[in-house]
């Protein structure tokens, strides 16, 4: 069927049935094109299984790192076990041998059989802890579909794309906002709240050469972030935050008077309680809300670094943890709430704009005690008294500055920094600083 044909969308689901240019020639059949659906969903639930060992490998490199009774020898071995090298793939192998006890090892292992099978048994009950259940989608929200599973049309103005479903010979069409060049591979993302389907398409983004000089940043709650240079990139953010804060605790307080009245008349007047638990306890507005609150800060976000990697062009960018960033809050159980996805968000960006920008990450350092040492390099004295809130002052040699400035001094510091590593304790950090200290001032 050709497309000009095509004179409704009453034409197009009804009296006629769309099908791929290579079902109509014969090339291949509907339910050669359903297997290709199902390997495709195959391939996205193994990438999810993926996704859950590299986190749980990831997690388990960090107890190592913070385990203090491995020897050398036996660190090493392990690391060996879970490193990947370069961009190549994980050899999986070896994550293997930890769990059916096969013994593996390198060309510069140096570790005895029976050290190796203790380092293996080790990593078993580590892994054991971490993994936890399997992973869970619990909401299907999105399939992927590949070139041949799909058709993009025109009927007058508008653009559609016929989707391959369950049943053979039969498409889903779904009418797009603007005209779009889509090709490849697609994901179909359902979004039931807004009504909506999107259509994910992925594109190699424009890149651009790395720049010569190292940066660091200290990411905030009142600012996104704040450079090496003293400059803050987007105070909007902790507005942003601040409202959003302040309106999910106004809406909490009167939400429970409201829960308190329909419990008291559950019982006493079932018709007020169900009109009250009806009419004023919904949640489809307070999710609305809080969706535009929460792209409000994405938005600020995005902003905020986009324009930090235009102006500074940097080579290297030293950043903090972000497992220690909370959200700006008047309670923990929101700054907590908050700080789950804000930390995504950040992390998502960052990750991106390091492709975009051709930057090298070399993962986040050790920002202990960053805010509250001084970054005069002939003092260097460590004092929680020198920070006051957003202001520092050294109570030593009297530097005075903006906090978070002299803590993305010091973050970009510790880049170089062979003895704080990321998983130094916050305890033995100070230990050096103030040994390093006393040992200038002899």
């Amino acid at each position: 069927m050709e497309y000009a044909q095509v004179k409704s969308l009453k034409d197009l689901g009804y009296k006629r049935r769309i099908r791929d240019e290579r079902v109509a020639a014969g090339f291949m059949s509907p339910f050669g094109l359903q297997a290709r659906q199902w390997k495709l969903a195959l391939e996205d639930a193994l990438w999810t299984l993926e996704r859950q060992w590299e986190a749980a490998i990831a997690e388990v490199r960090g107890r190592l790192h913070r385990n203090e009774g491995l020897t050398p020898k036996e660190r090493d071995y392990a690391f060996w076990l879970l490193d990947k090298f370069g961009d190549s793939p994980r050899d999986w192998r070896k994550i293997e041998a930890i769990f059916r006890d096969e013994d593996l090892a390198g060309k510069k292992t140096e570790l005895e059989p029976a050290g190796r099978k203790k380092v293996r048994h080790g990593l078993k009950r580590l892994f054991r802890r971490v993994l936890g259940k399997r992973p869970r989608v619990r909401k299907a929200r999105s399939f992927v579909v590949d070139q041949q599973m799909y058709r993009v049309f025109m009927v007058g103005n508008r653009q559609y794309v016929a989707v391959m479903g369950l049943s053979p010979g039969k498409r889903i069409v779904i009418p797009l906002a603007g005209i779009h060049k889509l090709r490849g591979n697609l994901r179909v993302v359902l979004l039931p709240d807004e009504q909506a389907v999107e259509i994910h398409m992925i594109r190699e983004p424009k890149t651009y050469p790395a720049g010569e000089e190292e940066a660091g940043i200290d990411l905030g709650v009142t600012e996104v972030l704040t450079d090496d240079s003293g400059k803050k990139y987007r105070p909007e953010y902790g507005q942003a935050l601040q409202e959003m804060s302040d309106h999910v605790l106004d809406k909490g307080r009167k939400r429970q008077k409201l829960w308190a009245l329909y419990r008291k008349n559950r019982e006493r007047d079932p018709g007020k309680a169900r009109r009250i638990r009806r009419h004023n306890l919904g949640l489809v507005k307070q999710h609305k809300r809080h969706r535009r609150y929460r792209a409000w800060c994405e938005n600020e976000i995005n902003r905020a670094f986009r324009a930090f990697f235009r102006e500074r062009r940097p080579r290297v960018i030293a950043y903090e943890d972000l497992s220690h960033l909370r959200g700006k809050a008047r309670n923990k159980g929101l700054s907590r709430k908050v700080s789950q996805w804000q930390r995504q968000a950040i992390r998502g960006r960052l990750e991106y704009l390091f492709h975009v920008y051709s930057i090298t990450d070399p993962g986040p350092v050790n920002a202990a005690y960053t805010s509250q040492t001084c970054p005069c390099p002939g003092c260097g004295w460590v004092d929680g008294k020198n920070r006051n809130g957003d202001s520092f002052r050294c109570q030593k040699c009297g530097y005075e500055g903006d906090a978070d400035h002299v803590a993305a001094t010091n973050v970009k510091g510790r880049l170089r920094d062979q003895e704080i590593t990321k998983y130094t304790p916050h305890k033995e950090v100070k230990r050096i600083l103030l040994k390093r200290y006393w040992e200038n001032h002899a």
